[in-house]
């Protein structure tokens, strides 16, 4: 008899599908928002939103400018078919974008290193871009004129009228190109020795040169013209590179330079000296924001040097000074009983009290009177 446990049908939770959500558009330079229309109509579709949770939605993939725009005419966008045709009619100018595809399709050539089928779908989206009905003819000579060297070389010779037989061609030459074993670039000339069995840098150049050697002459015999001009020179030519590159294997070993101190570098280095324009004369030093002089000698606005009343006591404290030291003098020698001293009126009153003494001369001046040069002759 079953059990309670075994009797209850198993009971399977439907698994919750997860969304899908489109690239965000932004309004930007060179953004197509046809192409992002198209995305998000296959996110919607992927999703099951009808054109109600299209609109609502919609808000949450914009940035930048589009949703600026949108804010602003959120209004006026009651329904999927505005919001599309005020977006495509916005950012959409058709024709400039069509115009940048065909200087793209112009120009369009297989890069090094990239795959066919990577160029090949690459080319095609430009075309579809320029022109949704272009025929296959115009597609094929398209990917023809940017393929690979040696893909166009082995398409040359094969009658190609649609994408798809340019596709099958480029697949079964791709596959042939893996399948082929690589020839080795350089093949080992008969009764010559492996260069790893070498030893000596003698019997490596002296390899070489026989190489070099037996290279010539096959290529000599092949063209008698060069042979008969001048072989000689021929010879010197091909010693002279054989020399050449063997250079750097034979020569000896570069003598260590002792490392440099600092002081050597510095002696060997001098900065340049720097000379600096000379500064123009500060002219608004000595005037006030309102254009009043300032004093040279005080610092105080509203008056010059030459009439500052500081600068005219120190002058007249100095001659008061000068004038009370003469006349200390003058009493002085009044007092003087025995003083023979004629008072004169002195040319040199009110100068300086300090006297002036001249140096004595080392040469003996000579009497200008002629009675005394006659006593002394």
């Amino acid at each position: 008899m079953p059990t309670e446990q075994e009797a209850k049908p198993a009971v399977v939770t439907p698994s919750l599908q997860q969304w899908r959500s489109p690239s965000t558009f932004r309004g930007a330079p060179g953004e197509d928002p046809l192409k992002w229309l198209k995305e998000y109509d296959r996110v919607a579709n992927f999703n099951k939103w009808d054109d109600m949770m299209c609109l609502v939605n919609v808000y949450f993939f914009l940035d930048g400018t589009a949703r600026q725009w949108y804010v602003n005419n959120e209004d006026a966008l009651d329904s999927w078919e505005a919001f599309k045709n005020g977006l495509s009619g916005l950012f959409g100018d058709r024709q400039r974008y069509t115009r940048r595809a065909e200087e793209q399709l112009k120009c369009r050539a297989q890069r090094s290193g990239e795959s066919t089928q990577s160029y090949i779908q690459s080319v095609l989206g430009l075309c579809q871009e320029v022109n949704p009905l272009m025929r296959e003819d115009e597609k094929v000579s398209h990917l023809m004129k940017g393929v690979a060297e040696d893909i166009y070389q082995a398409l040359l010779t094969r009658e190609i009228n649609d994408t798809a037989s340019f596709i099958k061609w480029c697949n079964y030459i791709e596959d042939m190109k893996q399948k082929r074993v690589g020839r080795p670039r350089f093949e080992r000339l008969p009764n010559v020795v492996p260069v790893a069995s070498l030893t000596d840098e003698t019997d490596l150049v002296s390899l070489i040169r026989t190489i070099v050697r037996e290279e010539v002459h096959r290529l000599v015999n092949q063209t008698q013209e060069s042979l008969d001009s001048d072989p000689q020179y021929l010879e010197e030519i091909v010693q002279d590179e054989v020399e050449r590159v063997m250079a750097p294997v034979s020569t000896k070993p570069t003598e260590t330079r002792p490392r440099p101190t600092y002081a050597a570098i510095t002696r060997k280095y001098r900065a340049p000296i720097q000379k600096f324009p000379p500064e123009p004369r500060k002219t608004d030093v000595w005037r006030t924001a309102d254009n009043r002089p300032v004093c040279f000698h005080c610092g105080r606005p509203g008056h010059v040097m030459r009439y500052c009343r500081e600068r005219k006591a120190v002058f007249d404290n100095s001659r008061n000074r000068r004038r009370n030291f003469d006349d200390v003098g003058t009493e002085e020698e009044i007092r003087r009983p025995n003083s023979s001293r004629r008072f004169t009126p002195s040319p040199t009153r009110g100068r300086s009290p300090i006297r002036r003494y001249r140096s004595p001369s080392p040469y003996r001046r000579s009497s200008q009177s002629p009675g005394r040069r006659r006593e002394e002759n």
